[in-house]
């Protein structure tokens, strides 16, 4: 295992959860950093609801804090990251009897697949660009919250994982054979496509 003092992001998930389990607080701290991406990406495709989304991103650390010792295959943690804090928001949501899928579809076209992909950044300082672009997310999770369970659960294992699960661990993750996963994860992306607004959006 590294030393505490050479823990970057470029350290593996097998050190840092090792380092992290054992209170080494660097560590934990690097293990945050290197996948806090994953958990943002899944929460902001779920709801558009700040507080909802604060508290899905707390409440999944704190899922992974109470499993540090348990884990087995740390490199898988991103994917596991991203299925706890979709969970997370899906529980939330339930909790307070809502389901935020209120959108402007006014928005301009823009490539699907790389909306799917965008992490929260800082704004660039261009107010308009800035707004379009939040118009434009805003979209596509309205349109992901619309899709049924399957395709929610598909697309979060096929696209909202970062780094990429390999089709044979989603394989086994969605109970479903390796040579369906690609037809499956394009039905899903089409069945968004189809929601008033995104229809003309391509991937």
């Amino acid at each position: 295992m590294a030393d505490a003092r050479d823990f970057t992001t470029s350290s593996s998930f097998a050190d840092l959860v090792a380092a992290s389990a054992a209170g080494d607080q660097r560590a934990w701290q690097v293990l945050v950093a290197k996948a806090e991406r994953v958990v943002w990406k899944a929460v902001n495709m779920m709801t558009t609801d700040h507080e909802i989304r604060k508290d899905a991103f707390a409440a999944t650390w704190l899922r992974l804090v109470e499993r540090l010792d348990t884990i087995r295959e740390p490199e898988k943690l991103p994917g596991w990251l991203a299925t706890t804090a979709t969970n997370e928001v899906r529980q939330i949501l339930r909790n307070r009897n809502q389901q935020n899928t209120t959108v402007d579809w006014n928005a301009p076209p823009h490539a699907l697949g790389t909306l799917l992909d965008e992490a929260p950044s800082a704004p660039t300082g261009d107010h308009e660009r800035d707004l379009v672009a939040s118009e434009m997310q805003r979209a596509v999770r309205a349109a992901f919250a619309l899709l049924d369970e399957d395709c929610r659960e598909i697309l979060t294992v096929l696209v909202l994982s970062d780094p990429p699960v390999p089709y044979r661990e989603a394989s086994e993750r969605l109970g479903r054979p390796v040579g369906a996963l690609g037809p499956s994860r394009r039905r899903c992306l089409e069945k968004m496509r189809d929601v008033p607004g995104l229809s003309n959006w391509a991937d």
